[in-house]
């Protein structure tokens, strides 16, 4: 069949339209690799000292740290109080680590009432095919461990490490400074650790190589913000955020004023247009930010050019709507997943919060949903009666106060519960909540807990990181390691207002434990949802690729006793071929039901039909359509679905389908539109109770769009036109399986 004129989606598109997820970081994920530890028993220790005072250097039982027992047994380091010494041990490792992974050492102090980060410095060398020279030496920071020790019990092990830049087979730790204190430290082991690094997604930037970039920006606001049009005379540099480097950046000068608020839109790469489902949104940067607050001083829009015009699609401001993520170098994303497809993001400071003044904009985008998840997840989401015994608080120290409220609330499969675990502010005092999960954590995952701070309206800044310890835990419960303080805990704003806290792991582990304690006289109050492990690359930049092939539309009518199915793409890179495939909606999943071959690559408009003359002997009122594009490389990606009712032209009366309904999540329901006539309108959900919980813009000829995240429960969707006519309704079931 050759080609016509209608569009097919970038790989894995199936996902990007149909999943609106919660939104993380910008980061993908990486399949889990085997670590390598330093269980070879290779080892080498030197001391260095001069001057009086050098007794008690050196290190005891170094073949500890080198056995195959990595918890059960240990090394220890002793540090004098002499300014001059040094203390050095080498461990080998049973591999090859290589660029990109983690190297580093397990440690802990042994039954010193000092935190790590006030003894000195920490040194972390790398060497490879026993050279007497260091491949690598880089100085670890620690600000912020805090020892959370008990009784006169060694601190909980922490890591010291660094990404390699260089390939390494041995790790060397030496310890030095701090003239007026001695110490031991234990050494568990030594590793090499498979970091989460960002594998390519597809998506848009905001980055042209042209000469002339004015085309590509807008520092004018028009239409849809609710402010006339003016010029934004506080807005630096606006060429450099749709540049070709994505280092350079424009700058929002000091908040003017709310009439006028400082405001820049850009175009996406090529002019494309990045698909519904897509996350939209920019790279920021300046001091830091991890205050909810800031995301009520932002406003993001999407356009898209429509027959010439600039149309709004979307908009989002405040912490419901937006994600916050830290990134790397002080720079943060701030994005929404989007139900409209959209070729502009549009960025406004409508607040004059003093952390917005002077903030860098580096680039939008449009990137698609993987870029913000991983491939795996494992939860502590256990049934209601077993949740209980799931989940176990603790606290160590006096405070009649302190404890963990409804702890199985954190350890449930209904995300909406939650534990409470409080600390009285001025007490000497632990709390703690550990939870089972339902599955493996593997090492190099994140190990964290989903949480929201009761108290300070919400907010989560750098303070309270100090006050909370992650730690995970073996199948016998056996403690295998600890993070804690803003320099290891990695921090994710969520759009509902909760907060990821995690780190990276070391080990496999299977439970997984918070603790908060009241330091320098401040409380913690906080809820507690769940644990988690992943494979997120949080915090890291992914690599943006194109996307292959640029579906823009994709429809179907009943005509003449068959189903007849078009599609668009506006270009396409290496694509083989198409496969259309049809669902009845029960559980016989999708079936293949037609091929049709693709042009390759092209840059031009192409269309394709496809006639599928057995779709009325089915059974089903209603059929659904789906095309799986193959790339000649064998790469495939999915369409958005189409509905069709069976037997019903196109003239018939409009109809609103949701599919999957009952739906077994919040976060897979789409609305399809059959017989619509070509008009704006606009979609509606309504709670049982009658409130109006969505409101959502239904574009010119759009056939599909994918639902917000909701609650589970009941829901009316009612499908109105740009007059608010009431063109069909449907109910909907959330979490109805």
């Amino acid at each position: 069949m050759q080609p016509s004129t209608q569009t097919l989606m970038p790989r894995r598109l199936f996902r990007a339209w149909m999943v609106i997820a919660i939104g993380v970081a910008l980061g993908a994920r990486v399949a889990h690799a085997t670590p390598i530890y330093s269980t070879t028993g290779v080892v080498s220790s030197s001391v260095q000292c001069s001057g009086l005072g050098c007794a008690g250097l050196g290190v005891d039982h170094d073949n500890r740290a080198a056995d195959n027992n990595l918890m059960g047994t240990y090394a220890v380091m002793s540090k004098n109080a002499t300014a001059a010494s040094s203390v050095s041990l080498r461990l080998g490792l049973s591999g090859t680590g290589h660029q990109g992974d983690r190297a580093g050492l397990l440690v802990a102090l042994d039954g010193s009432a000092v935190s790590l980060s006030a003894l000195g410095a920490y040194t972390i060398k790398t060497y490879l095919n026993g050279s007497a020279t260091a491949q690598e030496s880089h100085v670890v920071e620690v600000d912020g461990i805090q020892s959370l020790q008990v009784l006169a019990a060694a601190s909980p092990p922490s890591q010291l490490e660094f990404v390699a830049n260089r390939d390494f087979d041995a790790v060397e730790l030496t310890i030095s400074g701090a003239a007026s204190l001695g110490y031991d430290l234990r050494v568990y082991y030594a590793y090499g650790v498979p970091a989460l690094v960002p594998l390519p997604v597809q998506g848009l930037a905001s980055q042209f190589s042209a000469t002339n970039l004015a085309p590509y920006y807008s520092t004018a606001i028009a239409g849809g913000s609710g402010v006339a049009v003016c010029g934004n005379t506080t807005i630096t540099n606006p060429q450099y955020a749709v540049d070709a480097s994505l280092t350079n950046h424009a700058t929002f000068g000091t908040f003017v004023s709310a009439n006028c608020p400082s405001t820049l839109s850009v175009k996406l790469q090529d002019l494309k247009t990045a698909p519904a489902g897509y996350y939209a949104g920019f790279v920021l940067g300046n001091s830091g930010i991890v205050d909810l607050d800031v995301l009520s001083g932002l406003r993001l829009t999407t356009y898209k050019t429509i027959n010439g015009v600039r149309t709004a699609q979307q908009s989002a401001t405040g912490v419901g709507l937006l994600n916050l993520a830290l990134l790397p170098d002080g720079k943060y994303q701030v994005s929404f997943p989007s139900t409209l497809p959209f070729d502009e993001v549009q960025i406004e400071q409508i607040s004059g919060l003093s952390a917005l003044s002077n903030l860098d904009i580096y680039y939008g985008f449009g990137l698609e949903p993987s870029a913000f998840q991983g491939t795996s997840r494992v939860l502590s989401d256990f049934s209601s009666t077993t949740a209980a015994s799931k989940a176990r608080a603790s606290i160590s120290g006096v405070c009649a106060l302190c404890g963990v409220a409804n702890p199985a609330g954190a350890a449930d499969n209904n995300p909406a519960t939650s534990a409470t675990v409080v600390v009285t502010a001025g007490v000497t005092a632990t709390v703690g909540l550990a939870l089972d999960l339902n599955g493996q954590g593997r090492a190099g995952n994140r190990a964290g807990v989903i949480i929201q701070n009761n108290a300070n309206n919400g907010l989560l800044d750098l303070a309270l990181l100090n006050n909370l310890t992650l730690s995970t835990y073996d199948n016998n419960g056996k403690l295998l390691e600890t993070a804690s303080g803003s320099s290891l805990l990695s921090v994710n704003l969520l759009p509902d207002g909760k907060q990821e806290v995690s780190f990276r792991t070391t080990q496999d582990f299977s439970s997984v434990k918070i603790s908060a304690a009241s330091l320098l006289g401040v409380g913690v109050n906080i809820g507690v949802f769940q644990a988690f492990a992943d494979d997120l690359a949080s915090g890291l930049l992914p690599v943006i690729v194109p996307l292959p092939v640029e579906l823009t539309a994709f429809a179907g009518q009943w005509l003449g006793g068959a189903a007849e199915l078009k599609w668009t793409t506006a270009s396409e890179k290496n694509s083989d071929y198409f496969v259309v495939e049809r669902s009845t909606g029960r559980d016989d999943g999708f079936q293949p039901v037609g091929r049709v071959a693709a042009a390759g690559s092209s840059t031009r408009t192409l269309t394709y039909q496809f006639r599928d003359a057995e779709a009325g002997a089915q059974g089903a009122a209603i059929l659904y359509y789906r095309l799986r594009q193959v790339d000649v490389d064998g790469t495939q990606a999915f369409s958005p679905l189409v509905a069709m009712a069976v037997g019903k032209q196109a003239t018939a009366a409009p109809q609103l389908e949701l599919y999957p309904n009952p739906a077994p999540d919040a976060q897979s329901v789409t609305a399809h539109f059959l017989n619509r006539p070509v008009s704006a309108g606009t979609l509606l959900v309504y709670s049982q109770m009658g409130q109006l919980v969505r409101q959502l813009p239904v574009v010119e000829a759009a056939q599909v769009l994918a639902l917000p995240a909701l609650a589970p429960g009941l829901y009316h969707v009612v499908l109105r036109d740009a007059q608010g006519q009431q063109l069909a309704a449907q109910r909907l079931v959330v979490g109805g399986r």
